[in-house]
């Protein structure tokens, strides 16, 4: 599950200077029973009812009979100026990112570098 493995991978990122948010078209008190039964979360959840941001973003699915406006699954990366600098969106080859490879494209966009390997 995506959430549980950017919980393992939150503390490295945030001291790359990467930021890490959850985005549901749940409502905010869906989003916390949710973090609380994964036994919470070091990030935001961001609630998004309206589907604004799906729609927005262009991941919004209308396609599945009774939950019009679900989005697809996605992973962005923005950089500080707003931009997206690469995208993810789920398919049926690939139902999972790459976190290795989302965290990498984050860290790239944060204007680090990856952690030195073993010497």
């Amino acid at each position: 599950m995506e959430l549980t493995e950017f919980r393992s991978r939150h503390e490295a990122a945030a001291a790359d200077g990467i930021g890490i948010y959850g985005i549901s078209v749940d409502s905010v008190f869906s989003h916390t029973a949710f973090a609380k039964e994964l036994g919470g979360l070091p990030f935001d959840l961001i609630a998004d009812f309206e589907r604004k941001m799906v729609t927005d973003y262009g991941v919004r699915r209308d396609d599945v009979e009774g939950y019009s406006g679900i989005p697809r699954r996605t992973a962005f990366v923005i950089d500080r100026t707003g931009t997206i600098t690469w995208t993810w969106i789920t398919s049926r080859e690939k139902p999972q990112p790459d976190y290795d490879r989302v965290i990498e494209e984050a860290r790239k966009a944060a204007g680090g570098s990856p952690p030195a390997g073993p010497n």
